[in-house]
């Protein structure tokens, strides 16, 4: 073992405390802030929760990184959570409107927005009898929320809930889509369209059933589940048959269909298969355009596009049961196919651990 000489090791001590004590006091200060772009150059993951057991959550990603950050909302908002006290209602739906996280609760949980750079809470909306499904922005601070028995104007800046539309009716509504002077809603008999501008009823669609998405050229796209339908500026439709269906999980989880914002290319998964249809060539659904590998693994909520990395996202699931621990997480190259990145988090697959599941429904992006 080498000896060390104590005395000349305080004395060189002192020395370097001396001069990073001088080099400290002359140095300019750095100016910080512990909060700022905390959340940026990445994407957030919106876990529904376990009911009864935990409640929804945020995750994020940063583009790069071999990790997810879990239960990041939960970092930034001690003592809160996105559920109900009991934790029986689940987090389903998120958007991101003029810098702020909507995110919308079912089955009597809240409606809360949070600032999407810092996840800090912003607002909270809580009725006792509720059940949200989606919030799209019309203009400025007039929005519009959906829930299961029709749809409500909300103010984006407080979250105050204003009066039910007339003109959607009591009905059972999901998704929604804005564009130009069209709203279009999901409902429970079908897909209908009223203006933007005053609500008033415009057209409907009973046959459609899944949506909503756009492609670059102008195009709203939807689905009965078996085609893929395309509405275009004057409310008319054109239809391709698909080899594998569209799958739902009803108007109260996020829709399958998701569009590039590169190319005229809508997306969609069945089971472990991704399709790609490129507007006019049927023969792009000839085959999956990417077939996941992992196994065990089942495709968990929605897949979305990134228009930030021109990417797939994919969030999954190693099974139920314990199996849901086991979260992942993959990013498919969106123009070829090939896999970006594959990351593995949360428990070990085997062991049930509450704090561990998130079931990852949905990806939104700054």
């Amino acid at each position: 073992m080498k000896h060390v000489n104590i005395k000349q090791f305080l004395v060189a001590a002192l020395l370097t405390t001396g001069l990073y004590a001088c080099k400290k006091d002359n140095a300019d200060p750095i100016p910080t802030d512990p909060v700022s772009g905390k959340y940026e150059n990445g994407f957030f993951i919106i876990g529904e929760g376990a009911i009864g057991q935990n409640s929804g959550t945020i995750n994020f990603y940063r583009y790069g990184d071999d990790t997810v950050i879990a239960r990041a909302y939960e970092k930034e908002n001690p003592g809160k959570i996105l559920s109900n006290a009991a934790k029986t209602s689940t987090l389903q739906f998120a958007s991101v409107v003029n810098g702020s996280i909507f995110l919308m609760c079912k089955m009597n949980g809240p409606l809360v927005k949070v600032n999407a750079q810092t996840l800090k809470e912003e607002a909270r909306y809580v009725q006792d009898a509720t059940n949200w499904r989606s919030l799209i922005q019309v203009d400025g601070n007039r929005g519009l929320v959906s829930s299961n028995d029709g749809v409500y104007q909300v103010d984006l800046s407080t979250l105050a809930i204003q009066n039910k539309l007339t003109t959607a009716g009591a009905l059972n509504t999901g998704d929604m889509w804005k564009k130009g002077e069209y709203v279009y809603l999901l409902q429970s008999n079908g897909t209908k369209i009223i203006s933007a501008s005053n609500y008033s009823f415009v057209k409907t669609f009973s046959n459609i059933s899944r949506g909503f998405a756009q492609t670059p050229n102008g195009k709203v796209w939807a689905s009965t589940g078996t085609r893929l339908i395309a509405i275009d500026d004057n409310l008319d439709t054109a239809g391709v048959q698909l080899k594998a269906s569209i799958g739902a999980f009803g108007l109260d989880a996020p829709n399958r269909i998701t569009a590039s914002t590169k190319e005229n290319a809508v997306f969609y998964h069945s089971g472990k298969s991704i399709y790609k249809y490129i507007d006019g060539n049927a023969s792009s659904l000839a085959a999956p355009f990417i077939n996941i590998d992992e196994n065990p693994f089942m495709v968990y909520g929605a897949i979305r596009y990134d228009k930030n990395k021109d990417y797939i996202v994919v969030n999954g699931i190693q099974g139920y049961g314990a199996a849901s621990t086991a979260n992942f997480l993959l990013i498919y190259n969106a123009s070829t196919g090939a896999l970006v990145k594959k990351i593995k988090y949360g428990g070990d697959g085997v062991t049930t651990d509450f704090n561990k599941i998130y079931f990852p429904n949905l990806t939104v992006f700054n």
